[in-house]
């Protein structure tokens, strides 16, 4: 058996990421009603002051400390299994909130800090498995898909509880410390669910404890490294808002007045805010990177907070549901953008030191900004200050930390972004923005139909961005979608693309060789006609053709003689490469010499269906009316109906009109022959054949005993339009 290395195989990544998302929707669930909005219900219904309350909001990240002994402590041990020992524990610790019945004061919210930061402590250890997790589910080309799919499931999956943390709480049916709990109990029970789908996810990854690699000296390492340090710095920085953006939850309760319904209402209305900021950013951020969005979000997050700082609280509820609405949108796209920068930063040894270092870090700037945030609220209860709120120095420090991100995002580097202006051109064209989505969906969908949809609306976009799609479509080998972007190229031109259809045409082993030699019909460049004038010598009939038709497209007639004398060597047969010569020969002599091969012994003998698709181009070419292809559809139908029409169509002629029902009983009989001499003497006595000759002389020459019922319709079609103008043999 071959030995596997730590890394996964494309089938346990899939796998992979299914049991992921399910267990984040679970986690979801659970965390929405073990987490920090039903602990500061609590909390404040036992009289937590604003420094306690920061706590519960910092203690989170706080808990972080305890992985500086991390890596030491689980050397060896599987990845996966203290990731699931930690998650199990975490719901457990929260069975001690049942004891609040039994305390009051103090007391009692010492219990609550003490089980929340048990609880923080715990999950802070299997959040720095998830990011490992993550890692090693997705790919750099899937990375910013899984990081905004899980935290989209996540949230999505939370909204439904809190919806129910409402209706629990809004319908009253006991205390509201009941409720409270019975919510924990709920939670337990989700926690425990997501616990046993984690398990399902494979793993063959192993904690690596090397010695001198501990978590002061990568600090070190990194913020001697201009990239890293930057990347870290915004990351910190958007954790750093997320803490103080949880503040706007006991703001409310304390001080605006919000009830514990209005708080789990508040809870959805944030928790849509999230998901709407995934479902934004998600299409963007594998295709764009995060460098491109990270600047102007950041001024927008900066925008909301100051309006927080200023917000006076007795404004009505709903302005505060669409102030925080707005927050933790972009709060949560800032968030999102800073940890695929993070996940893919993190190097493929020491991976779990590195995330240690990350949450250690984050824990004392928790640490620092929970109780700086608390203490400054109680400094503005006791100090008021003029015009700001009693929250309004907290949410100050957001800002600041807006600043911090704003001048390190200026000066920030990502390989493989687009860059700001082309990014925000994009965004604010509605037609950029629609080939942008369409180019993300052609990338999920599997759906034949719905691809071959998308391939014709980027093909015929005017967005400049379809350039680089067409162009990675045109890299990939056998691409189902190459063909039809190909056909796409001949309507819509783009020059840019010239290179790629000559690569594709000059390949003798091209798939989709004839489509691009079709489609540089459309560039009259030099290069293009050399290479066509080059093609009209290859062996392949199909290949030579097909050159000859576009050389004279693209205005070309020096070609002329070469191709027609091609043509009549070749034997008629292959419909396709003789159609293509039709094609060539009217943009290169209109009413030449090659009309005359209109009827003939070579076409007849190929079958009707083959003399039907051969005549029908040349009327159409002429634009003849009424169709002749419609005239043999009708005739192919019903037989003798061709005729009918077609004698229907002449009757404004003398010489038609008194001979309608003779030529229609000649045709439902079989006479072909007689139809065929009848037309043959009609055209000899014409004098004025001007244009027209070399159809008249195909008529002439052809022998009447090879007549049939299609080339009889199209003797008579012809000779109709000869009779009856000369114009559309100019």
């Amino acid at each position: 058996m071959i030995k596997k290395t730590k890394y996964l195989s494309q089938t346990e990544r899939e796998s992979g990421r299914k049991y992921f998302y399910k267990y984040a929707g679970w986690n979801g669930v659970g965390f929405s009603f073990l987490g920090n909005t039903t602990v500061y219900l609590l909390a404040i219904l036992y009289g937590a002051s604003n420094t306690q309350l920061g706590y519960i909001s910092s203690v989170i990240y706080i808990t972080g400390i305890s992985l500086l002994f991390y890596t030491r402590l689980f050397n060896g041990k599987s990845i996966k299994s203290v990731g699931l020992t930690a998650w199990f524990i975490r719901g457990l610790v929260c069975l001690g909130y049942l004891a609040l019945p039994l305390l009051q004061g103090q007391a009692a919210v010492f219990l609550i800090l003490t089980i929340y930061t048990l609880f923080c402590i715990t999950r802070t250890i299997g959040v720095a498995v998830n990011q490992n997790i993550q890692k090693m589910i997705s790919t750099s080309r899937t990375r910013g898909e899984v990081v905004m799919t899980a935290s989209t499931r996540n949230n999505t999956a939370g909204i439904f509880s809190r919806i129910f943390s409402y209706i629990v709480t809004i319908t009253s049916f006991a205390s509201e410390l009941t409720e409270l709990l019975f919510l924990q109990l709920l939670g337990i029970i989700s926690n425990t669910i997501a616990v046993i789908v984690f398990k399902k996810i494979p793993s063959r990854e192993k904690i690596e404890h090397t010695p001198g690699r501990h978590v002061g000296k990568l600090f070190i390492e990194n913020m001697n490294l201009s990239r890293e340090r930057r990347m870290l710095i915004v990351r910190w920085g958007s954790a750093g808002i997320q803490i103080l953006s949880g503040m706007t939850i006991p703001f409310l309760r304390k001080y605006a007045g919000f009830s514990a319904p209005m708080i789990f209402l508040y809870s959805i209305v944030i928790t849509l805010a999230a998901i709407t900021g995934a479902l934004i950013i998600r299409p963007f951020a594998d295709r764009l990177g995060s460098r491109p969005f990270i600047l102007p979000v950041v001024v927008m997050t900066g925008g909301v907070f100051i309006v927080w700082m200023f917000a006076d609280p007795s404004r009505n509820m709903e302005f505060f549901y669409i102030l925080g609405f707005f927050t933790v949108m972009l709060q949560n796209i800032l968030v999102l953008l800073s940890s695929r920068l993070f996940i893919q930063a993190i190097p493929e040894e020491d991976s779990i030191s590195f995330t240690s270092m990350d949450v250690f870090v984050t824990s004392i700037l928790a640490f620092f900004l929970g109780f700086l945030g608390g203490y400054l609220a109680d400094f503005s209860g006791e100090n008021p200050l003029p015009y700001l709120n009693i929250y309004g120095l907290t949410f100050s420090i957001a800002v600041f930390l807006c600043v911090i991100i704003m001048i390190t995002a200026i000066h920030f580097e990502e390989k493989g972004s687009a860059s700001l202006k082309k990014t925000w051109t994009m965004i604010f064209s509605i037609d950029h923005l629609k080939t942008f989505m369409d180019i993300n969906r052609l990338n999920t969908y599997n759906s034949t139909v719905k691809r071959k949809s998308l391939i014709l609306s980027l093909g015929y976009t005017g967005s400049s961005l379809a350039n680089d799609e067409i162009r990675q479509i045109f890299l990939q080998p056998l691409s189902p979608e190459r063909g039809e972007i190909i056909k796409t190229l001949f309507e819509k031109k783009r020059p840019q693309l010239i290179p790629e259809l000559i690569r594709e045409a000059s390949e003798v082993h091209s798939f989709n060789r004839q489509e691009a030699i079709f489609a540089l019909g459309s560039y009259p460049t030099k290069n293009v006609e050399e290479l066509l004038i080059a093609l009209m010598q290859d062996p392949d009939s199909r290949t030579a053709s097909n050159a000859a038709k576009s050389l004279a497209r693209i205005g070309n007639k020096d070609q002329y003689q070469v191709a027609y004398q091609r043509f009549l060597k070749e034997e008629r047969g292959s419909l396709r490469e003789d159609l293509n010569y039709l094609v060539s020969f009217h943009h290169f002599d209109p009413g030449g010499k090659w009309l005359e091969c209109l009827f003939s012994d070579e076409t007849i003998k190929n079958g009707e269906i083959y003399t039907q698709n051969f005549i029908t181009l040349i009327a159409r070419q002429k634009n003849m009316n009424p169709p002749l292809g419609w005239i043999f559809q009708k005739n192919n139908d019903i037989q003798g109906e061709g005729m009918s029409i077609l004698l229907d169509e002449t009757r404004e002629m003398e010489l038609f009109f008194s001979n309608q029902e003779w030529l229609y009983k000649c045709f439902i009989e079989d006479k072909y022959t007689l139809i065929w001499e009848w037309c043959q003497s009609v055209l000899k006595e014409n004098k004025s054949a001007g244009p027209s000759i070399p159809i008249m002389k195909s008529i002439q020459d052809f022998n009447r005993e090879s007549a049939d019922p299609t080339n009889t319709l199209a003797v008579v079609f012809f000779s109709y339009h000869i009779l009856n103008t000369e114009e559309v043999f100019d």
